[in-house]
């Protein structure tokens, strides 16, 4: 089958046309771009002109719709963190308070209007990328949070307890030094980790070791019954999602007053 390419070009550009909308502001000119995003809008950028071209700009809204399922400085800390700084870089995009944007020459647009397409739905799929998939993003998370609240000298990871029968087999994921009690803190984010956590405060317990336990979990609520049931017994303190990063850090600074 023979096909004709310069009329195949034209039906490609003139579809292309057809689904960008401009309409002009105030002190720039609004472009909808023929990419939808998660929430059904299309990707939509900001035009002005700049030193010998053109500033293109999403205006902050690429993550703000992430921000409507995730606590934004969580996300954007550890690997995620990491990735939206090359994505950011491979998108040729700058990044300043949250709005992502280029300048490109006057006759760059198109190129540029791509870019900031691709790099804003790629940013998106951060959203997509969830802890309870990531075991390492989620450990990264919870550190970081740790580490910001109480300080790096404070906390020893994968803590063997001193004086505990077999107690390599026991390891606590966080020991932080508090005034009362040691406090033994435990990340959860698959069941496993559920009854590795329980098996751990419980061994402890029954070596007559005086502690405090606290777990964060990914998502609490997706944990199985039983699973869950047997970590709150066990634990002192938990806190239901590592999402609720205020709560984290209240109920952390309490139990170590």
């Amino acid at each position: 089958m023979t096909i004709d390419m310069e009329s195949l070009r034209k039906q490609l550009c003139s579809a292309f046309c057809e689904d960008v909308k401009v309409s002009a502001r105030k002190d720039s000119i609004r472009v909808s771009l023929p990419l939808v995003a998660r929430d059904g809008d299309h990707h939509t950028v900001y035009l002005s002109r700049g030193d010998g071209g053109w500033r293109i700009s999403d205006m902050g809204t690429s993550l703000m719709r992430l921000s409507y399922e995730n606590d934004l400085g969580t996300l954007l800390s550890g690997p995620r963190g990491d990735l939206f700084q090359q994505i950011v870089s491979e998108s040729g995009l700058q990044e300043e308070d949250g709005e992502l944007f280029l300048e490109v020459p006057t006759d760059g647009l198109l190129r540029g209007l791509f870019s900031m397409g691709q790099g804003a739905s790629r940013i998106e799929d951060l959203g997509l990328w969830s802890r309870t998939r990531v075991e390492s993003t989620f450990r990264d998370d919870l550190r970081s949070i740790l580490l910001e609240a109480v300080g790096e000298k404070e906390v020893v990871e994968d803590y063997i307890v001193p004086g505990i029968e077999d107690a390599e087999l026991y390891p606590v994921d966080f020991y932080i030094r508090a005034e009362r009690r040691p406090l033994y803190l435990f990340g959860v984010n698959t069941p496993d980790r559920a009854r590795i956590s329980t098996i751990v405060m419980q061994h402890l317990m029954h070596q007559h070791h005086d502690f405090d336990s606290f777990v964060v979990c990914s998502d609490f609520f997706s944990l199985p019954k039983a699973d869950g049931a047997r970590l709150m017994n066990a634990a002192n303190d938990m806190v239901h999602s590592i999402d609720n990063v205020a709560d984290f850090q209240r109920k952390l600074k309490h139990r170590m007053a």
